[in-house]
């Protein structure tokens, strides 16, 4: 299959070629200054701005408590089965799902779910995505608390900086 389409004109169809020449500079609008908005502006002269071109490191080191971890996998190819279903076996996983499909324990599940998901499709086509429903409605204040933190976790870090030294950030 092919995803391009090659658009074909002749010359002819192009339309009059451009034909640009020099001439003078045209004045479309003059707007004259506004004198009460000069007090806002602070003229500075000389004007000495430092710039830093290499990136800002910092280094901080924090000790931490030692945390020993273990490192575990699992290879999940074809899962669910009882011990006693192998599931390379096609009459064997077919066996046992009409067993389960007939119990009544799983029909009832089934069912419960369906409605849940019905309740939560109706709910998604109701809404107006494009409606504006809080309309005039101005946002509430926040009320200004001072910020504080506490130590919940420790963490033993495990990242480390450039310069070789560990670091780890918890808020």
């Amino acid at each position: 299959m092919e995803i391009v389409y090659v658009y074909t004109k002749k010359r002819s169809e192009f339309g009059r070629q451009c034909n640009f020449s020099d001439r003078p500079a045209e004045l479309h609008v003059d707007i004259l200054p506004d004198p009460s908005l000069a007090d806002n502006f602070i003229e500075r002269d000389p004007c000495d701005v430092p710039t830093q071109c290499t990136q800002e490191m910092s280094e901080h080191e924090v000790n931490t408590e030692r945390f020993s971890s273990e490192s575990r996998g699992i290879n999940h190819v074809e899962g669910g089965w009882p011990k006693d279903v192998n599931s390379q076996e096609m009459e064997q996983t077919i066996r046992f799902r009409k067993k389960v499909e007939k119990d009544e324990h799983y029909i009832n599940t089934i069912m419960h779910l369906g409605s849940l998901m019905e309740h939560c499709i109706k709910q998604n086509n109701a809404i107006d995505i494009y409606e504006e429903y809080f309309d005039g409605e101005e946002v509430a204040e926040e009320a200004e608390e001072q910020p504080s933190a506490k130590t919940i976790n420790v963490f033993r870090c495990v990242a480390l900086h450039q310069s070789g030294g560990n670091i780890c950030g918890t808020v």
